[in-house]
């Protein structure tokens, strides 16, 4: 697998977070854990992109 490759992988797993954001199941404390931890992905796939 190529950095590509990975990066789109990366961006795959943070989308798919992204949603369950929205699943009423999940309690809230969750849904915020999730939205850090996607926002670390995004700044990891955005800092790779551009260098």
């Amino acid at each position: 697998m190529n950095k590509e490759e990975l990066l789109e992988q990366l961006e795959s797993v943070a989308n798919f977070m992204r949603g369950m954001q929205f699943d009423p199941r999940i309690p809230v404390d969750t849904k915020e854990a999730l939205r850090e931890r996607t926002m670390q992905i995004d700044d990891i796939v955005e800092e790779n992109l551009m260098g």
